[in-house]
């Protein structure tokens, strides 16, 4: 890779990447809209709701810091296809597993294992492949496939259900991303270099995984990382207090069904896939910190007014605030912290980055399950405006522009296609 730009073959085998993860991020869109639905059919209250989605994103915590650091020594694509193996087949034991508490919460584990290991891994190998003044837009087709992902899901999942039975949704699911496994296996190549992986692998020779090492490899990331991580951390925080519990709040304060909360997923979902090219071309023009200041502002503007919309139209128009929000952060984000990792700190930086994220949505999902019992929606959505507007005051004050010097390279740079 250099300043220039990845060859054809290297573009294509990140699209390819790209295409081999759509049925994941469809299937995904669906987790927070219809799982809470099924718990509560089998009789789980909203607190233990809260506690199964929690158990799958705290799983993501180990499988992304895992995936960064094993993907080091066993490459990106290999590391990327354990995990979609293990996510396809949760789907099917959900399908003819009996709804207890304890076996619902070792699934959710498992199946919170292997796809958290696909943003690792993604954005990774766009990182390999893109060098920083293409690295926005790179960046950018990602979340365009996760705003792909969040149209179809919803709209495709209500057909999928009938009354109180899952099973048609939980075969079909697991199906769908047994495909891509396939594609991975047969159309997608390997992104560390061969160069890169002998020097990892000379670097970590003798070296043996505990947790002084762990901190060790923290430590080496720097202060700035760290800070940022930190903002990461208090800023998913505050916006997955709300996002498990969506659905429900739309089905039991505003009274909207689950056809027309289909909708509202959606388009969320179609304001990403129209806003991630202009986020990528913004965060390669304007700079990485400036975008991500502009997503947490629409965060902090889109949750309060949240607490202000009481029919169906304007929760339609908030939910496509919403989904530009997620376009702008979601690329701006990764691409910031690619930019600040040196290449030999890539995997583990970008697996620890996905990993606080996930321990963060399963802090927020754990604590809002009981607030919403005791106190109501409200002041949930009141304290992640905060978490988020503190988030946004440490990017602005603590975070440098890692691209600062090389803006005019950026605004010229050539387009990807």
């Amino acid at each position: 890779m250099s300043e220039t730009g990845p060859t054809p073959k290297q573009r294509r085998n990140y699209y390819f990447a790209i295409i081999s993860v759509i049925s994941m991020q469809i299937t995904a869109s669906t987790i927070y809209m219809v799982f809470p639905l099924f718990f509560a059919s089998v009789g789980l209250s909203k607190a233990e709701s809260g506690l199964l989605i929690s158990v799958g994103t705290l799983a993501g915590v180990i499988s992304s810091i895992a995936a960064g650091v094993l993907s080091n020594k066993y490459g990106r694509k290999n590391i990327l296809l354990l995990g979609t193996v293990f996510y396809t087949v949760v789907f099917f034991i959900f399908a003819y597993t009996p709804a207890h508490f304890g076996i619902l919460m070792g699934l959710r584990f498992i199946e919170g294992i292997g796809f958290y290991i696909m943003p690792v891994m993604v954005t990774t190998m766009a990182a390999d492949t893109f060098p920083p003044n293409q690295r926005g837009r790179a960046m950018a087709m990602y979340s365009v496939s996760s705003g792909v992902g969040n149209l179809i899901g919803p709209l495709v999942s209500p057909y999928l259900i009938t009354g109180d039975s899952y099973f048609i949704y939980f075969v079909f699911s697991g199906a769908f991303v047994g495909v891509s496994a396939l594609v991975m296996v047969l159309l997608v190549r390997e992104t560390l270099s061969d160069s890169l992986k002998a020097k990892l692998k000379a670097a970590s020779a003798g070296r043996k995984i505990s947790i002084s090492g762990f901190l060790r490899s923290v430590k080496g990331l720097g202060a700035v990382v760290a800070i940022f991580l930190g903002a990461v951390l208090l800023y998913r925080t505050g916006y997955t207090m709300i996002d498990p519990f969506f659905s429900l709040y739309l089905r039991d304060v505003l009274k909207i069904n689950l056809s027309l909360t289909s909708y509202i997923f959606a388009v969320r979902a179609l304001a990403m896939i129209l806003f991630a090219p202009l986020a990528g071309i913004v965060t390669d023009r304007w700079g990485r910190k400036s975008a991500v200041l502009l997503g947490m502002g629409l965060a902090v503007a889109t949750l309060v007014g949240y607490t202000l919309a009481f029919d169906f139209v304007p929760m339609l128009l908030l939910k496509g605030l919403d989904g530009v929000t997620w376009a702008v952060l979601m690329t701006a984000m990764n691409t910031l912290m690619a930019d600040l990792l040196s290449p030999e700190m890539r995997g583990f930086g970008m697996g620890l980055q996905s990993s606080i994220s996930q321990q963060s949505s399963t802090i927020g999902s754990v604590f809002s399950g009981f607030l919403i019992d005791a106190y109501g929606f409200t002041l949930v959505f009141y304290l992640a405006a905060v978490a988020v507007g503190l988030s946004f005051l440490i990017v602005w004050v603590f975070i440098p522009e890692p691209r600062r010097n090389t803006e005019k390279a950026a605004a010229s740079a050539a387009p990807i296609h």
